[in-house]
């Protein structure tokens, strides 16, 4: 539950990042990406260009520290998470962005050239996985219509104890 960015690598190296905007044009926030720890900066054995979808969120400790920080400098708190990632990647001061502990999750591959399509979501983020990139622990693959409605229930049930906010399962 955050902000949805692009990620574009060429020859392995993190090259721009952006935001979806809107929907065709989105903001350039490469600076402020490149203080987010878990976006890695080089890939080892990545395709000529790369791009990758991944929502940057703030995780709930960084959220409560950072409003502690507002409530102690007499500065207005934030609502929730959500906005606080959104505004804290969009500063124009990355010291600012960095100072707010955000991460990311990568989620879908965009662009891969120079290799064969990924033939399933799952293939995708082990894929995403292997070149480094932070994925969502909750990826889990279900034939079985009474698993998956467990699989929801269970997940909507134990939401408030992750350490992000989500939005619900998919």
């Amino acid at each position: 539950d955050g902000l949805s960015v692009a990620l574009e690598y060429i020859d392995g190296k993190f090259h721009k990042g952006a935001t979806r905007g809107d929907g065709n044009v989105g903001e350039d926030v490469t600076e402020n990406l490149k203080t987010i720890r878990s976006i890695p900066m080089t890939l080892d054995n990545a395709p000529p260009r790369l791009i990758v979808r991944g929502e940057v969120f703030m995780p709930k400790k960084s959220f409560e520290a950072l409003n502690l920080r507002q409530e102690a400098e007499g500065k207005p708190l934030f609502a929730n998470p959500r906005n606080a990632a959104a505004g804290s990647l969009r500063q124009l001061d990355a010291k600012i962005t960095a100072s707010r502990k955000l991460s990311i999750f990568v989620f879908n591959v965009q662009k891969a050239e120079g290799m064969k399509p990924l033939s399933s979501h799952r293939e995708s983020l082990n894929y995403l996985s292997s070149l480094g990139f932070k994925v969502s622990p909750f990826c889990n693959s279900f034939t079985d219509a009474c698993d998956i409605y467990s699989e929801i229930i269970s997940f909507n049930e134990n939401r408030a104890s992750f350490d992000f906010d989500i939005d619900g399962a998919v």
